[in-house]
């Protein structure tokens, strides 16, 4: 059959995102820090973008409500002055439109934050921290001042470098000899040096460090401690018999080794003095930094939401730049170059007003659903999934999603992500659900409150929570206790017969 041309028309649908969607989805899905990273690298690459600047003046305009018209008025004016429409090499299908709604009550329109700002930058002690000392830091110090033999101190460096911040050794000194001998090949050592140095190494500072597991650095503090007839038997528990001590098999340990129940309570209040990480008094003690990204306050009225002002700069178009631009014809190399500017500048300034239009209408859902919780506190947390806000809001759970992973909100009660306020409902007889977390809330705050001599059975917690008109089934309650770190009511008993 021969092979001849012709032509076929198809007709489909396809779904194509566009650069500026993508832009737009990638910024509702950064965190804060994230936006602000890419703004600062955007700022840098693009001419026609730059930080809306403001002074005093203006920041007690906006502070002043008699002044609130007047604000808005000029605020109008500076907007028409960079109309892009001015601009004849310029795209007609875009517009700069860098203002929204930025405040949400809910007793009705936008007010004003009453809390006043400082005119004066003001950089709080917190903020100057010296430098950290860590925990190879001390090592290689004491390793520096130690008299050490030959190749040793060599030994010692490739030791050190294997330590990890909570101050276990992480490899075998096999490894460490075969590691060494592979980069320095003309050193004669063997496996009885890198055992020596090891030895060496875990008589520094801190005690218990360089263990290679926790019952070596629970033996090497002990060792550290005065002898007397607890440390002894201690010791010998650990080196022994450390799974029954793991799994409190207390009878056992008072059979073995001859215990009545005092003297066991003395052993195991020496095993319980001393530290299991060793290095972590050494580890960073700064904390990760949280920008939020709403900021809820409460009013005489109600409930006040808003955008973190202070979290990212305010975007706006160079001005100089898009005045020259207007003089230069369409088909020119500069026009071209200001147009590509424009297009992503305007590009990011509404991927990130949509952001947080997106974040308010999600964060107006969540103090409606939850107005309880942040009167009453966990136990009046109400269930609520991805598919209850999306329904809601009429955006997709994928939007949702994104919008609340990883974005905080300050409230009065503590600085919360999104994502915290969203549990399932445990169904109800004849009752409306139950969130989990109020549940959890409910169980921790039963156990808190029994007695350590006759702790609280799931059974028990099943039958408090019913008398609350909380069903909710024994397994149940222990997937919640388990899901919180909370022993068992037979491990709680022994733990609190030795506290």
């Amino acid at each position: 059959m021969a092979l001849m041309p012709g032509l076929q028309l198809n007709i489909g649908q396809q779904l194509k995102l566009t650069p500026q969607l993508q832009q737009s989805i990638k910024i509702l899905q950064y965190s804060a820090l994230e936006v602000q990273q890419t703004i600062a690298t955007t700022l840098e690459s693009n001419f026609m973008l730059e930080v809306e600047e403001s002074d005093a003046q203006d920041e007690m305009e906006e502070l002043s409500p008699d002044l609130e018209d007047t604000s808005k008025d000029t605020k109008d004016t500076s907007e028409s002055d960079l109309d892009i429409e001015k601009a004849d090499a310029i795209s007609d299908n875009m517009e700069i439109d860098c203002e929204w709604e930025e405040v949400y009550t809910d007793y009705g329109a936008s007010q004003l934050s009453s809390k006043a700002q400082s005119l004066d930058d003001y950089n709080s002690p917190e903020s100057y921290t010296s430098a950290e000392l860590t925990l190879k830091d001390k090592l290689y110090w004491q390793s520096d001042i130690y008299p050490w033999k030959d190749y040793q101190e060599l030994i010692a460096s490739y030791v050190i470098d294997e330590i990890n911040d909570e101050g276990f050794l992480l490899v075998s000194i096999q490894e460490i000899l075969d590691d060494l001998l592979a980069k320095e090949p003309d050193i004669d050592v063997n496996l009885a040096d890198v055992e020596e140095v090891l030895l060496i190494i875990q008589d520094f500072e801190p005690t218990g460090v360089a263990a290679r597991d926790l019952s070596e650095t629970l033996i090497l503090q002990l060792k550290s401690l005065q002898q007397n007839p607890y440390v002894v038997t201690a010791t010998k528990i650990i080196e022994e018999n450390f799974e029954l001590l793991t799994v409190r098999d207390y009878k056992r340990l008072k059979k073995i080794y001859f215990l009545d129940d005092e003297e066991l309570h003395q052993v195991i209040q020496v095993i319980q003095s001393l530290n299991p990480r060793p290095g972590r008094a050494y580890s960073s003690s700064q904390g990760e930094l949280i920008t939020p990204d709403l900021i809820l306050t409460r009013t005489k009225n109600g409930f006040m939401i808003e955008l973190n002002q202070d979290a990212f700069p305010r975007l706006t178009i160079n001005s100089t730049y898009l005045n020259m631009a207007s003089g230069l014809s369409g088909s020119s190399d500069e026009s071209k170059k200001i147009k590509e500017q424009l297009i992503e500048a305007k590009g990011l300034i509404k991927s990130v007003q949509s952001r947080g239009e997106t974040l308010l209408r999600v964060g107006k859902y969540i103090i409606e659903k939850q107005a309880r919780f942040f009167d009453e506190g966990e136990q009046a947390m109400q269930p609520m999934v991805l598919r209850d806000v999306a329904e809601s809001l009429e955006l997709h759970e994928s939007t949702i999603s994104r919008a609340t992973n990883q974005k905080y909100m300050q409230t009065p009660r503590g600085t919360f992500e999104l994502k915290y306020f969203f549990s399932t409902g445990v169904s109800q007889y004849g009752s409306e659900d139950q969130s989990a977390i109020a549940i959890k809330s409910h169980i921790r705050q039963l156990i808190d409150a029994e007695d350590p001599n006759k702790p609280l059975s799931d059974n028990k917690l099943m039958s408090l929570l019913e008398e609350k008109e909380i069903n909710v089934a024994r397994r149940t309650i222990a997937k919640y206790r388990e899901s919180m770190g909370i022993p068992s009511s037979s491990d709680r008993k022994k733990l609190n017969k030795f506290k």
